[in-house]
């Protein structure tokens, strides 16, 4: 469906240890937005625990984390496409971890406009401490080949052994290790290939498809109709690039009843399509807020006062509770403050100050925005207040000092 995923490490020692989906132009608080300083250094509304701390999740700008892991030395990881595997593991993120001699999966589940995920391990090396998975990856046949590195310990360089490194496949029998043919020169061939788990032979199935153009069509309709999801979408990011159809299909995908398959629609629309605004206002209701996140996201740097209605429309169905969102939000208003918090301000009236509103002037970074952060100041509690006081941070007007002398 075009969604990335990323493991990130701690500052090592501190549990911090994160996966995270890669919501387009995001921030993920690696370090202090404004000042370009690291977790530790002290802030207004400072997290107490430091897993938290260390990834700036109090900020306003900064993308929430899907899961938590905790102490760990993330490495590999790999999105599984086959169905070899148990059915837990299809389509979800399998990842090595050698820093606790383990292979684990993380099952993703909706939550709003973004993810949480549970954790399932498939590999351990629970008798021998030397194993270190290090890199993961789909065979053509369905299974998946591990990495392991071999060693006493990660970090430090303290390197234990140089001969000993080893490659484990899972697979679900004990049967020999056999490539399925690949047969590249007709569209039907090229479809096989492309269903293929591998991501070698996958991309070689892509090639040979866009090489194909119009001629793969028809294969790519009977791809385009079936139950699998998954499959539609590969057939939708072709059908899109075929000339004078891309928006015949990208039409088909945003009216979908799949949520993925809508989302996928609109991301095919943001890369191929010059003007996608008349797509995104077709969405605008959508019942979905992951679906009416990409729509946020692909007004960014859209400067019309077309694109501001948009907006102020997607803000205006924030719930107030969710993160994720607001976070879509703020990524397109970038550049585009003043006008959009404007036109969501009027609006909204007198009724902004909700959760929901009060959420969006704390995102925000409109300079229209910093007497209703005074106002919330004034009303909130010792607690709420350090949220509203640490926002003002993020500005940058010099109307800023009035507001705070003010206070």
């Amino acid at each position: 469906y075009g969604t990335i995923w990323q493991s990130d490490n701690d500052d090592d020692g501190n549990k911090g240890t994160r996966i995270n989906y890669v919501m387009e132009q995001g921030n993920f608080g690696y370090t202090d937005e404004m000042t370009g300083a690291g977790w530790y250094a002290r802030r207004t509304n400072m997290e107490t625990e430091i897993p938290f701390r260390h990834w700036h999740l109090n900020d306003p700008g900064v993308v929430p984390n899907v899961l938590q892991t905790g102490s760990g030395s993330p490495t590999g990881i790999t999105v599984y496409e086959g169905t070899m595997l148990p059915k837990i593991f299809h389509g979800q993120i399998i990842h090595a971890e050698p820093g606790h001699n383990v292979v684990r999966s993380y099952p993703v589940a909706d939550a709003g406009a973004g993810y949480r995920a549970e954790i399932v391990n498939i590999l351990e090396g629970q008798h021998d401490e030397w194993f270190r998975p290090v890199d993961v990856t789909s065979a053509p046949d369905g299974s998946v080949f591990v990495a392991d590195w071999y060693d006493p310990g990660v970090g430090g360089h303290q390197v234990g052994d140089l001969d000993r490194g080893r490659i484990y496949r899972l697979s679900d029998d004990k049967s020999s290790y056999k490539l399925p043919p690949m047969d590249l020169s007709s569209p039907n061939g090229a479809i096989t290939a492309l269903l293929n788990p591998n991501t070698d032979v996958r991309y070689q199935g892509w090639t040979a498809l866009q090489t194909f153009g119009a001629q793969a069509e028809p294969e790519l309709l009977v791809l385009w109709s079936s139950k699998n999801p998954r499959h539609r979408a590969q057939a939708l990011w072709l059908l899109a690039r075929l000339d004078n159809k891309r928006k015949h299909y990208l039409v088909e995908a945003l009216t979908d009843p799949d949520v993925n398959i809508r989302i996928a629609g609109i991301r095919a629309a943001r890369q191929l399509e010059p003007e996608p605004l008349p797509l995104v206002a077709r969405c605008v209701n959508d019942t979905s807020p992951q679906v009416r996140r990409e729509l946020a996201l692909t007004l960014r740097s859209n400067s019309s006062e077309d694109a501001a209605d948009l907006w102020s429309q997607l803000a205006l169905k924030h719930d107030g509770e969710d993160r994720w969102y607001l976070e879509a939000l703020g990524i397109a208003a970038e550049g585009n403050w003043d006008l959009y918090f404007k036109t969501w301000k009027l609006a909204a009236a007198s009724a902004w100050n909700n959760p929901a509103g009060r959420d969006i002037v704390w995102r925000s970074r409109s300079k229209l925005t910093l007497p209703h952060l005074a106002e919330l100041i004034n009303e909130s509690d010792n607690n709420e207040m350090l949220r509203y006081f640490r926002a003002f941070d993020f500005h940058a007007d010099e109307s800023k000092q009035r507001v705070l002398a003010g206070l």
